[in-house]
């Protein structure tokens, strides 16, 4: 190889690291950056209002949504999810906690066999992992919609009886949203 042709092959070497450097650098700005604007953006979520509309499973990988069909709204008002000022002691006083086990234990009954029926009516297999996530989603918003239906009832009859409308108000709800669920999808 002549003199030359090294001194020109190590001048593009250093030319070549000279730019490798500059991006380097560049990109290591970009993302300094990019962390001092993460940090100082943070959202702050004051109140969060949750209107039910009815029940909806669109996808797996999110919440199961418990809601309450058109027909209903218009007799509520106003529909607070945020009651966890003392959770024990309202459970205990209005029955919440009862109706809740008891949904619980329907779930872990006759969950399985109401998705493994929806699931063969629409020709749409679901493995144990769906089923799963399906009632676990289920399971979180029961809390709410026990509460919801305990503060909204109106009835003249027995508690055995209130406590026997809300079981099945709630029931439907879950048959009826995944109904839509298997429909949509």
């Amino acid at each position: 190889m002549h003199p030359h042709s090294w001194t020109q092959y190590i001048s593009e070497l250093h030319h070549y690291i000279q730019q490798q450097d500059k991006k380097l650098k560049e990109l290591e700005k970009r993302i300094e950056d990019l962390e001092k604007n993460n940090q100082n953006n943070h959202t702050t979520v004051e109140r969060i209002d949750y209107h039910f509309d009815q029940l909806k499973i669109e996808r797996l990988d999110g919440t199961l949504h418990i809601g309450l069909s058109p027909e209903g709204l218009s007799s509520i008002e106003d529909m607070d999810v945020n009651q966890a000022l003392s959770p024990m002691r309202e459970q205990k006083q209005d029955g919440t906690k009862q109706l809740i086990d008891e949904m619980n234990g329907y779930l872990t009954k006759e969950g399985a066999n109401l998705l493994n029926h929806l699931s063969n009516q629409y020709n749409r297999p679901l493995n144990q992992q769906e089923q799963d996530m399906l009632l676990d989603d289920i399971r979180k918003q029961l809390p709410a919609r026990v509460r919801h239906y305990l503060q909204n009832h109106h009835s003249t009859g027995s508690n055995t009886e209130k406590h026997d409308q809300i079981m099945e108000q709630i029931k439907a709800e879950i048959f009826h949203s995944l109904h839509q669920y298997f429909q949509k999808n």
